[in-house]
């Protein structure tokens, strides 16, 4: 299983979770902002990702400010949700190929 890394990145007064696809793609997702349409397009990237097979997130640096402790949780409770689409994707056949 391939795990992606992520890291949070302030951008003036704004926070951002900042998962790195590879290749200088990354998905963001606002952290400091009520954004829920950027939620929205961050989780359809997510679910884009994972038709070429499973994957894990992972905080690249967990410090001890309030951003990255919130951020290591909700990539927790994100990986356990990657991880049942997933399952739910190959059994629907949505997924032609179980590339792990």
């Amino acid at each position: 299983m391939v795990t992606l890394e992520a890291k949070i990145e302030h951008v003036d007064e704004k926070c951002f979770l900042k998962i790195l696809l590879g290749e200088g793609d990354a998905i963001t997702i606002p952290l400091s902002d009520d954004n829920p349409n950027a939620v929205k397009s961050a989780f359809n990237q997510l679910l884009q990702r994972m038709r070429l097979g499973a994957f894990t997130i992972k905080l690249s640096e967990v410090g001890d400010d309030l951003f990255s402790m919130v951020a290591n949780e909700y990539l927790t409770q994100l990986n356990r949700e990657i991880q049942e689409i997933h399952s739910q994707m190959l059994e629907y056949g949505l997924i032609k190929s179980a590339v792990q």
